[in-house]
């Protein structure tokens, strides 16, 4: 790292304490060090999970969604619930 050149140690970490034309600096035992330029690479970011949906598979068979998770009865479409005299789809995230 740059500081080495500045007679000072390279640090075991990436937490930047303060920053001047020589580059980056951390503090690290009581001691001034640089930061190595690993540093300044970012770190791959892992890809972004879809947000789950609070839909259910009875939408697009003309049913709602139940507001609650109680289940009525089970059948190959999915798990049904009754709410207000009317049959309705339990969402997914229950």
């Amino acid at each position: 790292c740059f500081a080495t050149k500045l007679n000072y140690k390279c640090c075991s970490g990436c937490d930047v304490a303060f920053v001047d034309n020589d580059g980056k600096w951390g503090y690290e035992n009581n001691n001034w060090c640089g930061l190595k330029d690993t540093c300044d690479k970012t770190e791959p970011q892992p890809e972004p999970q879809p947000e789950p949906t609070d839909e259910c598979f009875s939408i697009k068979l003309g049913y709602p969604c139940c507001n609650t998770c109680n289940v009525s009865t089970t059948d190959q479409d999915g798990s049904w619930g009754i709410e207000n005299n009317q049959w309705c789809g339990i969402k997914d995230s229950c």
